[in-house]
């Protein structure tokens, strides 16, 4: 049995544990609340880009765009959104497990654009195509953070590296929950084919096409950032849920440990007086 001294000093280390795991379960809680708000604001713009993407392909003469352009798929890339760090449960292992198996269901080669450096990581150590890697972003996601990595998956895309482009990242759902999501990034599918809705009659200046070869760039990037707000979001309430569990673990460590000191400490308090009286009793002899 481990001494009293050695049980105090598990007990103090265990409560040095507890007190960081409880602060970093406050700055995650307060850090969690403002990507939530961020990744709640990005959908409906998201979603009104769209429809007026939408409006404006449909005024088109000519919808043969690069980026809506579909070709035989001999080569695929993904961009796998993780996280920088640690300390937020199976988050990152998630996010690498949805598209782990989505790439093993595909026949075409496969090459990875990863954002964020526990994805890095592990594609790496374990032997798969690495095209580009890019550092996750800070919490306001700026357009200079996530231009670059946009542009790195246009400019494949458009060079014929990619005929298909997915995108894995976390879908915030609330404060407890994010699901894995893969979904196609290019090409774009066909906007008027997304959704039936009535339209209305707009007349465009500059031109129809000319506004697609703007908006279709700009709403890559939108889908881009916003999966890197979800994703944001998604990291910090995996945090928050994994520091609360560390807390509580070390808690119910602490009074498991509490009762084995006490136990001990009894047990030598016990041996003590037991050594006393033996003592006592050898002086009785002896006189």
């Amino acid at each position: 049995m481990p001494s009293t001294r050695d049980i105090r000093r598990r007990i103090r280390g265990v409560k040095n544990i507890e007190q960081i795991t409880r602060a970093m379960n406050m700055i995650a809680s307060a850090r969690l609340r403002r990507a939530q708000a961020k990744a709640e604001s990005a959908r409906p713009y998201a979603e009104r880009i769209s429809e007026i993407l939408q409006d404006v392909e449909a005024s088109c003469a000519n919808d043969r765009h690069p980026l809506l352009a579909q070709r035989p798929v001999t080569r695929i890339g993904m961009v796998v959104i993780t996280s920088d760090r640690g300390l937020c449960g199976a988050f990152n292992a998630i996010i690498i497990r949805e598209a782990e198996e989505f790439l093993s269901k595909q026949t075409a080669q496969a090459g990875l654009i990863t954002v964020g450096r526990k994805g890095h990581e592990y594609f790496e150590r374990h032997g798969a195509t690495i095209d580009r890697q890019f550092p996750q972003p800070s919490r306001e996601v700026a357009l200079e953070e996530f231009g670059a990595t946009s542009k790195a998956v246009m400019t494949g895309y458009l060079e014929r590296r990619y005929d298909r482009v997915y995108l894995a990242y976390a879908q915030f759902v609330n404060a407890f929950k994010f699901v894995p999501v893969v979904q196609q990034l290019l090409p774009l599918e066909k906007l008027t084919a997304m959704e039936k809705r009535v339209r209305a009659l707009y007349q465009f200046e500059p031109a129809a096409e000319l506004l697609l070869d703007v908006l279709l760039p700009q709403y890559v990037e939108v889908l881009l950032y916003r999966a890197l707000v979800e994703s944001l979001a998604s990291e910090q309430a995996a945090r928050v849920v994994a520091m609360n569990a560390a807390a509580d673990g070390a808690e119910e460590m602490i009074g498991s440990l509490t009762r084995k000191y006490n136990r001990a400490r009894q047990a030598s308090i016990t041996r003590q007086i037991l050594e006393v009286m033996s003592g006592a009793e050898a002086l009785e002899h002896v006189h």
